[in-house]
């Protein structure tokens, strides 16, 4: 059984890594370095503050965009591609069970995901290598790459629940990407709460590039041990819910692709 499982794991690790998926999943992985490139080279040598930087654009890109980004195309396209490969068939008839099936390709996207995201935040610091000579905030990669791994799990959940549950799960995950997700973050007040990337910044804990107003430090709803409850039942309740829809549901080879 359990060389079945690692069958599965091995196999989709191989379909998420092909050549062409291979080439988008570079490109993504350095958008985070080509913007601290050119950011280093239209900003004056003593106003550029390393750490502020690499602080900055891991907020908003590592984390706001490629985590989100390599986890949608990842985890939507687990169950589509099999569907329109037509091995779905074949891949039913394992003598498996078929939420093991789908844990190991759950498992073998948040790996995929987990490895391209590490990429992008180590190419960022090719370019915002150390701390800012001011004083200012500290660079904490290892920090960053831990949450970037929970971050793979949670958003892993969410799309795996999609690629179980729409026909399209690549467009519904990037309405969610691209609606949702780019502005509910900044919105004041509990709004925040409706998006998973707030409580992800949360976790990370990157210092404001601006001081913070007091106030609105005291009347902002986030808090760690919020974001980690929060992080921690979306992991649970969208894995297990994805894996009860997979197991009940009919799946058939489509002629219209």
């Amino acid at each position: 059984m359990i060389m079945n499982d690692l069958h599965i794991l091995r196999n989709t690790l191989k379909d998420l890594f092909r050549f062409k998926k291979l080439l988008v999943v570079l490109l993504i992985s350095a958008l985070p370095l080509l913007v601290a490139v050119l950011w280093r080279a239209l900003t004056p040598a003593d106003q550029f503050v390393k750490a502020d930087v690499y602080n900055r654009l891991s907020e908003l890109i590592v984390f706001g965009f490629v985590l989100v980004m390599l986890a949608c195309v990842f985890g939507t396209n687990l169950v589509a591609q099999e569907v329109e490969q037509k091995t779905i068939v074949y891949l039913l008839t394992r003598p498996v069970p078929r939420w093991r099936i789908l844990l190991m390709k759950y498992a073998a996207a948040v790996i995929a995901t987990i490895v391209a995201a590490w990429l992008a935040s180590g190419l960022l610091l090719l370019v915002t290598a150390g701390a800012s000579a001011s004083g200012g905030a500290k660079i904490t990669v290892a920090h960053d790459l831990g949450i970037l791994a929970i971050g793979a799990l949670t958003y892993g959940g969410l799309f795996l629940l999609f690629a179980t549950m729409f026909r399209r799960p690549l467009i519904v995950g990037l309405l969610y990407t691209f609606g949702l997700e780019t502005w509910l973050p900044s919105l004041p007040g509990n709004f925040k709460l409706l998006s998973l990337m707030a409580y992800l910044r949360e976790l990370a804990a990157h210092p404001a590039a601006a001081p913070v107003d007091v106030t609105d430090a005291a009347q902002d709803p986030m808090s760690p041990a919020l974001a980690w409850k929060v992080v921690i039942a979306v992991i649970v309740v969208t894995v297990t819910a994805a894996c009860i829809v997979f197991t009940r549901s009919e799946y058939v080879p489509r002629d219209d692709v």
